[in-house]
């Protein structure tokens, strides 16, 4: 694969978050990239980091508006200067996992597509976000239910052969917002193939400041904009009545809209480039090498950089040691920690706090993945707050009802908040937590050799010692226990006695912490009620 990809960039008064947009372009594994930065007469900074990016980075190409247009025209303009074999529209404040268009165009490649379609995680209202659970090639009217194109209508979603786009004489028409829908419908309607693609993630931010939020419109732009979003909504209908086109149900457009109000997280921007402690994060390894890379990249294109890479190696069988040298030799925040002989999960974390020299120590599962801006998120919380513990929200791709939403941040520091508000008695999951390492030594915590329910011993304990604990809404830590992870192995009677003695341990051991410190277990099943109606 050496075809180049064109990336179009509308930018007008993006600067607080440019930067990080266009580094997380740059880090990307497949790097035949033409990066177009449509200046749309930005009033702020954004010129001056676009100008000074491209002296660090060849691939930036720069056009310059004289007065401001808007993200249609922008995007009209950087498709006829594009020179790329594939285009794909992104906005300048969103942020892109480090193997998206490498996914991308090999899903579109490898089925002969016109189109590849993303999962998109949107972070104000996770709820709403499009996750496609397998790689799949779809056609006729599955095009459109299974693209939810006619739900959700976000441009940045497609990579696009630039040729198709072409002889289907797609463009934008001059709206001020909901301009993506009357293009993305007509495309998905034209394309002979469309290969969604699970892996590909990007993240929406929808910040405050941004076109669709702008607080500043007099009345004739919010009359404007009104009109806008209704001219949208006729050209999209219009379209869909003359193809016959079936969209989503009803029901379908009522679950989305219903989703998109019961979670809404709000949070403080991040605060690029503030703190600058060392977080250490640890990484139990063994036998992980499907996932790992993507894994370690999830980590190392971090927005804060400020890391070192604890890698436990725990005698693994399979490729994953030359995973980590490899990638030891282009990062040198890596540090690989060798066991003689399999030790087991607990006893690598454990390993992995021993050899940490950060102040602030993560764990984290050798086949998870984190949002671009996690740790940027988390330390400024826990910064910010003076806390022990910063929780970060959680997405569980195979269980999305066990996922855990913070709406809001907020700091706590009573026994019953801190217990009830992060859920630790019920999802004690240790890799939710970003912890100073100071405080995790000075209650001598660690890991009991018992697999599995080796966190909730210790994580409950933790919680309740906290002087204080920072919930941290956007920064998600995304659980994807695999097919193939430790927790899902084949069914072994040995082992299982073992796992269910271990259970059995582990039980015991934080119900008398929770007696003894009169913590209350709240009921699972009305958690899960409450969980599944919020």
């Amino acid at each position: 694969m050496n075809e180049k990809i064109s990336i179009i960039i509308p930018i007008y008064n993006a600067g607080k978050y440019l930067k990080q947009t266009l580094n997380s372009i740059r880090v990307q594994t497949y790097q035949n990239l033409e990066i177009l930065c449509i200046l749309d007469a930005p009033k702020d900074n954004s010129a001056q980091i676009v100008a000074q990016t491209a002296e660090e980075d060849r691939r930036i190409k720069t056009i310059e508006f004289a007065q401001n247009t808007g993200p249609a025209r922008a995007r009209n303009v950087g498709v006829e200067n594009s020179t790329g074999e594939y285009i794909h529209f992104m906005d300048s404040d969103d942020l892109i996992n480090p193997g998206f268009y490498e996914k991308m165009l090999e899903a579109i490649r490898t089925n002969d597509a016109d189109v590849s379609a993303c999962s998109v995680f949107f972070e104000k209202k996770p709820k709403r976000s499009i996750w496609f659970y397998k790689d799949e090639v779809v056609t006729g009217e599955e095009k459109i239910k299974k693209t939810e194109v006619t739900v959700q209508g976000w441009a940045w979603r497609y990579l696009i052969k630039k040729k198709f786009w072409i002889a289907c004489h797609l463009s934008f028409p001059d709206l001020l917002v909901m301009e993506d829908s009357p293009a993305m419908i007509p495309m998905i309607y034209n394309a002979g193939k469309v290969a969604l693609c699970s892996q590909a993630v990007y993240f929406y931010k929808n910040r405050e400041n941004s076109v669709l939020n702008k607080k500043d419109l007099n009345g004739e732009g919010k009359e404007r904009r009104k009109k806008d979003r209704q001219k949208s909504r006729e050209m999209s209908k219009g379209f869909m009545r003359a193809h016959k086109i079936r969209g989503n149900s009803r029901l379908h457009y009522l679950r989305s809209s219903l989703a998109g109000k019961m979670v809404v997280c709000k949070n403080d921007p991040a605060e690029y480039g503030k703190p600058e402690k060392r977080i250490s994060v640890i990484i139990p390894v063994y036998n992980a090498e499907k996932h790992l890379k993507e894994t370690l990249d999830s980590v190392r294109f971090q927005t804060y950089g400020h890391l070192e890479i604890v890698c436990v190696l725990d005698a693994p069988t399979d490729r994953s040691a030359g995973i980590v040298a490899e990638a030891a030799r282009k990062d040198s925040r890596i540090k690989p920690v060798e066991h003689s002989e399999n030790m087991g999960l607990p006893a690598a974390r454990n390993s992995g706090v021993e050899n940490a020299t950060g102040e602030y120590i993560h764990f984290m599962d050798a086949d998870d993945l984190l949002n671009p801006e996690f740790y940027e998120m988390m330390i400024g919380a826990a910064e910010k707050a003076e806390a022990d513990v910063a929780a970060c929200s959680v997405f569980y791709e195979k269980k999305p009802w066990r996922s855990i939403w913070f709406t809001k941040a907020e700091v706590l520091s009573e026994t019953a908040d801190k217990i009830g508000k992060t859920e630790v008695v019920i999802q004690s999951w240790a890799w939710r937590y970003l912890i100073k390492k100071s405080f995790w030594e000075e209650r001598r915590l660690s890991f009991p050799d018992l697999v599995p329910m080796e966190d909730r011993p210790v994580m409950i304990p933790m919680i309740y010692y906290a002087g204080r604990v920072a919930l941290c809404p956007h920064a998600v830590y995304f659980y994807k226990n695999r097919e193939d992870s430790i927790l899902n192995r084949k069914y072994d009677p040995v082992r299982e006695k073992q796992r269910s003695e271990n259970r059995r341990k582990a039980r015991e051991s934080f119900k008398d912490f929770m007696n003894a410190h009169q913590i209350k277990r709240p009921g699972k099943l009305l958690y899960y009620i409450k969980k599944f109606f919020a």
